[in-house]
């Protein structure tokens, strides 16, 4: 009787696990508009940001004071990550990804 337990709890235990597995961890891009004066703003930004949690690109211009983050939903959230650049004493205004093209297309064009 032991054994048919300890096999039901072992069929179970690999069960939750495969199924934990299966929900993978969604990626999600939010990016903001910021107050950057200068490369070093953005040095700044781009180093101290990349090590949040689930971070996974990171791309801040102090051109068109943008910054856009891809990250793992699971592990992070736009809201922690605006806390992130605003400790940093920059503004995170959150936009939307469309006004975020618009605003680095008009850089390249430049």
């Amino acid at each position: 009787m032991k054994k048919i337990i300890v096999v039901f709890c072992l069929l179970l235990g690999i069960g939750l696990v495969n199924s934990v597995n299966a929900q993978k961890k969604e990626v999600k891009v939010v990016c903001f508009k910021s107050s950057m004066d200068c490369e070093n703003c953005q040095k700044t930004i781009t180093e101290y940001v990349k090590f949040e949690k689930g971070v996974k690109d990171l791309k801040a211009d102090y051109v068109t004071n943008t910054i856009r983050i891809v990250y793992s939903d699971g592990k992070n959230t736009d809201e922690n990550l605006a806390k992130a650049i605003i400790k940093k004493g920059y503004k995170a205004e959150k936009i939307s990804e469309e006004e975020y093209n618009k605003l680095a297309g008009n850089s390249e064009k430049n």
